[in-house]
């Protein structure tokens, strides 16, 4: 519930429950009053931003939180939100802490106050909405990111029958290929991190649409790692690490999960925006479609190795895959104060690559506000690298930038470091709310998907 009767916002921290591994329990912390709230050890709440120092963290003079509610406020102006910009921008603050290498804890960074209709949200803006808005645009691009499974959804088998670390999906991204994977699928129902990833991006965005005008007309690009997924496998497959049967099983419940996904988000999409989903322009989009074909032939002793599939999106065609593969264009995008290698290595370069281009094509239209899990904010700094590589050395020419959107989730991870893909709590959890703050009884079981609706409000 995110306004319980007593005051206050409430957000969740999820845990394994010590009765048992497979169940897991979420603990209510209510956001209220005059002192700051240590939501988990991660992260913490304050009704105001903090200066100095407290508990042991240095927080300067306050400039990472003023600076992040400046960009929520440009952000409403540009959309020209139906609320004044200092009315949607709130003075609470909810701080990431993280642990160094030395073991100290230390500001990651800060998320500004969201008011706006019933929502109460906390945000971190990655870029300068307003820059990107600076024109208050007519015409507008939102991405919403997605993304396939949890470590309770994603599940592999070897021949013994026992799970595999190709659980998390990902981890084939790596280009490891460590056991035989006999089988590999999802469970039937979307995870609890699915449906929470689509409705806090998918309110988010509706709710700034539904709060724009009229005039403004936007463009939702649903952005679906389909085949993305299916080149997870693409190790197994090159090393025998697998069976025809189960690669092929593999790609047809990734088919039906994007499909799941897109649905979902498109229903609450159609939820919070009423009468203007109709006049929403909706694309589903994945940017790999052009290895479709190779990939559906795949098989044991006929896999194409990794820079045939690059040779492939690089020669599609596409003027943006072309320069994004180009080597003399990557050797000048920075990451980590490092170069990108002139050839794209792994799996996970190109999947990401594929996530980057998507931001950069909507681009050439106009302004772009991507929604996204606070995890991949590594996409967003690709695209502003790229736009400055291909607009100084390729003569690209944008019709927009981008800027992105990170709503703090309404359920975290009690485990330090923990982020919810891997710390999914699953879909029965038992209520640890012994004061009695959430509504519910101590002890209580509930599907957390079942309080989605109630906490992110629009």
């Amino acid at each position: 519930m995110a306004r319980p009767e007593t005051g206050g916002l409430i957000r969740w921290a999820t845990e394994s429950d010590p009765e048992g591994p497979d169940s897991s329990r979420i603990t209510p912390v209510r956001l209220l009053g005059e002192e700051p709230v240590r939501i988990t050890p991660d992260w913490l709440w304050t009704p105001t931003p903090i200066k100095g120092a407290f508990e042991g963290l240095n927080f300067g003079k306050g400039r990472t939180a003023n600076k992040a509610r400046r960009k929520v406020e440009d952000l409403a102006r540009g959309l020209r939100l139906s609320a004044a910009p200092d009315a949607v921008a709130d003075e609470s603050a909810i701080y990431e802490l993280r642990l160094g290498g030395d073991g100290s804890r230390y500001v990651q960074g800060a998320y500004a106050g969201f008011k706006l209709g019933r929502a109460f949200e906390h945000v971190l803006i990655s870029g300068e909405p307003g820059t990107v808005l600076a024109d208050k645009p007519d015409t507008v691009s939102i991405v919403l990111g997605g993304c396939n499974g949890s470590n309770r959804a994603t599940i592999s088998t070897n021949l013994e029958g026992r799970r595999t670390s190709f659980q998390l999906g990902s981890h084939g991204a790596e280009g490891n290929a460590d056991e035989f994977i006999n089988s590999a699928g999802f469970v039937r129902w979307l995870s609890f991190y699915e449906e929470n990833l689509a409705r806090l991006a998918a309110t988010f965005a509706g709710n700034a649409m539904v709060h724009s005008p009229e005039s403004v007309r936007y463009s939702v690009v649903i952005d679906v790692p389909w085949r993305a997924y299916w080149l997870y496998m693409l190790s197994a497959v090159q090393q025998g690490q697998t069976s025809a049967r189960a690669y092929n099983r593999w790609r047809e419940e990734v088919t039906r999960r994007c499909r799941l996904g897109s649905d979902r988000t498109l229903d609450i999409l159609r939820e919070v925006l009423g009468e203007r989903f109709d006049r929403t322009d909706i694309i589903d989009q994945d940017e790999l479609a052009p290895l479709g074909g190779i990939l559906e032939d795949m098989e044991p002793g006929r896999a194409p190795d990794l820079q045939f599939l690059v040779d492939t999106m690089r020669n599609s065609g596409d003027p943006l895959w072309n320069m994004i593969l180009d080597p003399d264009l990557r050797e000048k995008v920075k990451f980590l104060n490092r170069p990108l290698s002139r050839e794209v290595r792994t799996v996970q370069e190109l999947c990401g690559a594929s996530y980057v281009v998507a931001v950069l094509r909507r681009m050439l239209a106009g302004a772009v506000m991507s929604v996204n899990d606070y995890v991949e904010q590594t996409i967003e700094h690709f695209v502003r690298e790229w736009t400055k590589v291909l607009t100084e050395h390729a003569k690209v020419t944008f019709g927009g930038t981008s800027f992105a959107v990170y709503p703090f989730s309404h359920f975290v991870p009690l485990e330090e470091g923990g982020v919810l893909y891997r710390r999914d709590p699953g879909h029965v959890v038992t209520v640890n709310d012994r004061n009695g703050i959430s509504g519910f009884d101590h002890g209580e079981w509930v599907d957390p998907v079942a309080l989605l609706p109630r906490s992110y409000l629009w």
